[in-house]
């Protein structure tokens, strides 16, 4: 073999092995019940800056922020804030702490039948209702029926953030019903003995519970606008952290179009809540 064609050789393999990931790339990491919305958020980006290139893959929350820390990502977009080992973990490999940006809230609300006289429920009854300890109406308030239980998927935002949030995502009996949003919204308006948790809606024949984090707190009735002020127990911020080794201004420019209202408008539609203005100010 030649001297030249051996040096063309080493060339191209150096340039594939060791040249960094391109300025027009964005590598995302994210959970798997954010999956969707990311790549949702990837595509629309896109069409407007047909320059830049997504990578967005699922594996969850964990995984997402150890491809951070492992430089397999540019942003990890989770349903959680980071922790602290985490933190950890991330400014050991890249001497510095991500970037964390509030991009989206989650929420789910609890319903009843109208006709049914509980109007507020503690997250301890609400656990107890669907891990089987209380079957029926009476034990919490209601009348003496029994308690017919539904949810929506945990794929799901509010099934996700019902199951870690209210249950300790320990999940649920097998007498609970898992359906969709609109088999449990049906279901609950024609059982007056029905519960169920999904997604907050008004619906003819169901009414959405006020919630209760303790004996002690403030019960609060649900309302989209409570939930993106995170006024509303069941909520959650949806988080984005970006690697301090990543393009600071192409991931900012686009974690700011994110947080617009075209950005927004798409989380609305992939069943998360609209991020309101005092929390999308630059960290």
């Amino acid at each position: 073999m030649s001297t030249v064609f051996r040096g063309i050789i080493f060339i191209l393999t150096i340039g594939y092995f060791a040249a960094p990931a391109s300025a027009q790339s964005i590598r995302v990491k994210t959970s798997d019940t954010l999956l969707p919305l990311n790549q949702k958020w990837a595509e629309a980006y896109t069409a407007r800056h047909a320059e830049i290139k997504f990578d967005v893959t699922g594996g969850g929350t964990s995984a997402a922020l150890a491809a951070l820390a492992e430089r397999k990502a540019n942003l990890a977009t989770i349903s959680r804030a980071i922790r602290y080992k985490e933190t950890q973990a991330c400014e050991a490999a890249l001497g510095k702490r991500p970037t964390e940006f509030k991009v989206g809230v989650a929420g789910a609300a609890v319903f009843v039948h109208s006709n049914n006289p509980v109007t507020v429920l503690m997250y301890d009854e609400l656990d107890g209702i669907y891990k089987g300890k209380f079957r029926n109406w009476k034990q919490v308030g209601g009348k003496d029926a029994p308690i017919v239980v539904y949810g929506v998927e945990t794929n799901t935002p509010a099934g996700e953030l019902f199951g870690e949030e209210v249950l300790n995502g320990k999940g649920v009996t097998n007498d609970v019903h898992i359906v969709s949003q609109t088999e449990l919204l049906n279901a609950v308006a024609q059982n007056p003995n029905a519960i169920g948790f999904g997604a907050f809606a008004r619906t003819n024949g169901i009414r959405a519970l006020s919630i209760k984090r303790t004996y002690s707190s403030t019960p609060v009735a649900p309302s989209a606008e409570d939930i993106s002020n995170r006024i509303f127990p069941i909520s959650r911020f949806v988080f984005s952290y970006l690697s301090p080794e990543a393009n600071q201004s192409e991931g900012k420019a686009y974690l700011d179009w994110i947080r617009s209202e075209e950005g927004q408008q798409i989380a609305v539609q992939s069943g998360y809540y609209v991020l309101p203005a005092k929390w999308r100010a630059t960290p």
